[in-house]
């Protein structure tokens, strides 16, 4: 693999990908491959909690992939997704230059909807232009989301499903009794999390972030702050006017959060996708999509064939 200073792959590179992974080496060698190509740039967390063998073992051969550290304990809900992502953004950031429009966000579970000629043309069409739809928590209506924010949450203590979680849900609901006021320096905006981004707004929040010690404090207790924090930055900047406009508030409580609030992936709530069926109703209607989630090395093995014939026509088109 090349380093991230090599000077040929930072010129060439048109899009970076900040891939946060922690299972299924082999979808993620896949998802790589798929995606890889001479202006395409990958920079990719694994999870500390995972080996990381079988995911270096996966794409040995791909070149611009790079694998970065410190590797973080990453726990869901926490603050711990935030902090991965932003240290991934960083090393994206350092690693290409002002050719590179967009750093976009997906998962190791992700897959394309489309080749990589029309992902890099869709980019370049859109140089000026934030994917990050949202809503705002404040005036949303649902006191779930409002406790989000409002309530301390215990997340980075102990994964969800194991005993230690009983004890500190515990804790949280009685400490409901004494909520946390909103900031008023800021407003709080809530989508989905794989958002794409430009060079000049993903460094801005970069920034932000080390910079703005109450906007971290203030997010590091809440719930699930990754479909949050780069939200309520963007929402607050000079950002906000190249992205689309906040959108009316639609439940996220169900299945797949808020998968309403996709950017440029077709999110749906029922995953992993293994009925091809529905793989073919995703591409039906995807519109400008250009990825979904979440797949499967094992279970969804004619889904991610379909997906390739898919992309492999885009790519002819193009």
């Amino acid at each position: 693999m090349l380093m991230v200073g090599d000077s040929s792959a930072r010129l060439r590179t048109k899009v970076a990908y900040v891939v946060l992974a922690h299972s299924d080496p082999q979808l993620f060698g896949r998802l790589i491959k798929r995606i890889a190509g001479p202006f395409v740039s990958c920079f990719v967390h694994v999870d500390a909690k995972a080996p990381i063998e079988p995911f270096l073992a996966s794409v040995a051969d791909v070149p611009q992939v790079y694998f970065v550290k410190p590797r973080l304990r990453v726990m869901w809900a926490g603050f711990s997704q935030v902090e991965s992502t932003l240290l991934t953004i960083e090393k994206a950031l350092e690693g290409t230059c002002k050719e590179c429009s967009h750093i976009v966000i997906i998962s190791g579970a992700d897959y394309p909807l489309a080749g990589n000629e029309e992902i890099i043309d869709f980019f370049q069409r859109n140089k000026q232009k934030q994917f990050i739809r949202r809503f705002l928590v404040a005036s949303c209506g649902d006191s779930r989301q409002l406790w989000r924010v409002r309530g301390r949450h215990f997340r980075e203590l102990a994964d969800r499903f194991t005993h230690k979680r009983k004890p500190l849900f515990a804790l949280e609901q009685f400490l409901k009794l004494w909520p946390r006021d909103l900031p008023s320096e800021f407003e709080i905006a809530l989508g989905s999390n794989w958002v794409a981004l430009t060079r000049e707004c993903a460094a801005f929040c970069v920034k932000e972030a080390r910079e703005n010690r109450m906007l971290k404090t203030f997010f590091r207790p809440a719930f699930g702050p990754d479909e949050m924090f780069l939200h309520t930055i963007v929402q607050n900047s000079e950002f906000v006017s190249q992205a689309s406009p906040v959108e009316h508030y639609v439940d996220i409580t169900g299945p797949g959060g808020p998968f309403h609030y996709g950017n440029v992936h077709a999110l749906v709530p029922k995953v992993p996708i293994v009925d091809l069926d529905e793989a073919r109703s995703i591409v039906r209607d995807r519109g400008q999509k250009l990825f979904t989630r979440k797949l499967s090395s094992k279970l969804s093995l004619d889904v991610l064939a379909y997906l390739d014939s898919v992309a492999d026509v885009s790519d002819q088109q193009y």
